[in-house]
């Protein structure tokens, strides 16, 4: 019997080696996961979903994504600290005059800090939307996003979004700066 003790070892270690490699999600990760919530919840894509089940659906996903007092920064809307509430009921209405919309997050580049308990999420969006009347909408703007560790999750604590550009280059410029994080 003793003589398997090496061989159970040896599977247990290679084991070990395969889960870590495979099945342990690293932060960058989890962070690209948050974003991909993020671009799922504001997507409108079943021409069935009612408005109001829709704006549940809507809540319920900001809710995960988002910290209950999240700051937002968008030129048209100046920079307001009014929370998720707020933040769902811009969203809300936006997605009221729409048939379809898509959100893609993929450009943005994620910087984490030594802690792993603060990331920024910096990058273009590209939102492509059709009117109800069959009108495209495309509007690409710089955005940050500031995400914290908060009971074991990342959330977004603060969002901040460029001015649109007449032209198609996309620049950092207009950025609002994010807030820092209150325990600095």
């Amino acid at each position: 019997m003793k003589r398997w003790l090496p061989y159970l070892g040896l599977a247990l270690g290679v084991a070990l080696v395969v889960y870590a490699l495979f099945f342990v999600k690293t932060e960058e990760e989890r962070l690209r996961e948050r974003l991909d919530a993020l671009e799922a919840a504001v997507a409108i894509d079943d021409a069935r979903e009612t408005p109001l089940v829709r704006d549940a659906r809507l809540r319920k996903r900001f809710a995960e994504i988002f910290t209950k007092d999240v700051a937002l920064a968008v030129p048209e809307l100046g920079a307001t600290d009014k929370g998720r509430t707020a933040l769902a009921d811009l969203a809300i209405s936006a997605q009221h005059r729409l048939a379809r919309t898509s959100l893609d997050l993929d450009d943005l580049a994620i910087r984490l800090d030594e802690s792993k308990q603060h990331a920024l999420a910096v990058g273009i969006a590209h939102l492509v939307g059709t009117e109800a009347d069959g009108t495209l909408i495309r509007d690409d703007r710089t955005v940050s996003l500031r995400l914290d560790v908060i009971e074991g999750e990342w959330r977004i604590v603060d969002v901040s979004v460029s001015p649109p550009t007449d032209d198609s280059l996309p620049t950092n410029e207009g950025v609002a700066p994010l807030r820092r994080p209150s325990n600095e």
